[in-house]
């Protein structure tokens, strides 16, 4: 392999979201499967939802795996994009999927995955991914189709089962999870890691989002103020001395 080969950049998917595109370099590269962890209430899923709708306007389908909350209920929390066109949502571009069909479909009784099912679930969603042409796929929550999973290996199989199939369909992913600390095995496999916390400054609290990790491209790890509107997410930066330019 040459070096120029080595040094080439990896083409990127544009998230959309104009602060985050800025602190990737211009976005997520294509096939990384990114971790977005935080407490509740920090913008995870609002921005993983902008991130299928500005895919949609551009033609790129997206899909979204909900795995607790019914899709009415999930949209229904989120901040009303100006932008979202419900065609989109009509005509199959932006889908939403809850877990238990495609649990069925991969062959699933257990609530409880074990190696042998979390490949089942793996090998399903890539089938799903490839035969819908899904450019951009949406898991909330991961954490929650972790749950009662005790045996590491399992946790491990699953990630890397899906991590393959976001690769084998030329795909972006956004695994969305509950946990404020990233640093177990989800963290490790994934890709990237987008870090959602909150910032206490004079009594409020501000949202905040940092890029802990993001395989193939530079970029910043500053923390961030975000705002969620129903322009989408606006990022501003935090200053050190705890405020916000």
């Amino acid at each position: 392999m040459q070096a120029a080969e080595l040094k080439a950049e990896r083409t990127k998917c544009a998230t959309g979201i104009d602060g985050l595109d800025g602190i990737l370099g211009g976005g997520i590269p294509i096939s990384n499967m990114v971790l977005v962890t935080g407490g509740s209430g920090t913008g995870k899923t609002t921005l993983a939802f902008e991130f299928l709708v500005r895919g949609a306007s551009k033609g790129e389908k997206g899909l979204l795996i909900t795995t607790v909350e019914s899709p009415e209920k999930l949209i229904s929390n989120i901040p009303r994009f100006d932008f979202l066109d419900e065609k989109h949502v009509k005509d199959g571009t932006l889908q939403i999927l809850e877990l238990g069909p495609l649990m069925d479909k991969a062959g699933i009784s257990q609530r409880v995955l074990d190696k042998e099912s979390a490949l089942r679930f793996g090998d399903t969603i890539e089938k799903t991914l490839v035969e819908n042409g899904v450019k951009r796929l949406v898991l909330d929550s991961f954490s929650s189709l972790l749950y009662g999973i005790d045996d590491h290996m399992v946790a491990k199989v699953l990630l890397q089962r899906i991590s393959a199939a976001i690769s084998a369909a030329k795909c972006t992913g956004l695994l969305v999870s509950d946990s404020a600390n990233p640093s177990g095995i989800e963290g490790v496999v994934a890709d990237g890691v987008i870090l959602m916390g909150n910032h206490e400054r004079r009594g409020d609290l501000l949202r905040t989002m940092q890029v802990t990790k993001m395989k193939g491209t530079s970029h910043s790890r500053s923390k961030y103020v975000i705002d969620l509107t129903s322009c989408g997410v606006l990022v501003t930066p935090l200053l050190k001395g705890g405020g916000v330019s």
